[in-house]
């Protein structure tokens, strides 16, 4: 009598294959995103529901091979983190116009020389961080037009530069 070939497990969803891991679900979740645990969308979307083989899920476990190595996790942190610093850096340079822009516009002095202090440490701060922070050309674009306008705003409010 032949051999039947092995039967393919299927576990379907993210309960079943975190269960069938030992693992809570959005553990699971983050393992496929950034270890590459293989996980199948039957619609092809990166919503849809998700499926899984144990023999592959076995395989990965048992591996270094299915796991992401240390160089490429670092890699992907540093991206991940390059571009929340090229985000703050866009907002740190908003928020110092409008601490500029609140001293051009009040009579009190000594509110004006806190808030024109807010804007310059702002500024020199920027413009040190800047350098350590890879920007895509339309991030430098921007940083560097608003960086001019605070500029000009603060040799207006009496700073040197």
């Amino acid at each position: 009598m032949p051999k039947e070939p092995p039967r393919l497990e299927i576990l379907s969803g993210w309960k079943e294959i975190a269960n069938y891991l030992g693992k809570g679900v959005r553990t699971v979740q983050r393992y496929e995103r950034e270890m590459g645990l293989p996980i199948y969308r039957p619609a092809g979307k990166s919503s849809a529901a998700v499926v899984a083989t144990r023999t592959e899920l076995e395989e990965w476990a048992t591996t270094p091979h299915g796991r992401m190595d240390s160089v490429a996790k670092r890699r992907s942190l540093e991206s991940r983190t390059n571009k929340l610093r090229a985000g703050f850096l866009q907002i740190d340079c908003e928020i110092a116009l409008t601490f500029a822009s609140i001293a051009s516009g009040t009579r009190d002095q000594e509110k004006r020389r806190r808030t024109t202090q807010i804007a310059r440490t702002a500024y020199d701060t920027i413009m040190r961080l800047r350098k350590d922070t890879g920007l895509s050309d339309a991030q430098a674009d921007k940083l560097e037009a608003d960086l001019r306008r605070l500029r000009n705003e603060l040799q207006t409010l009496g700073q040197k530069f």
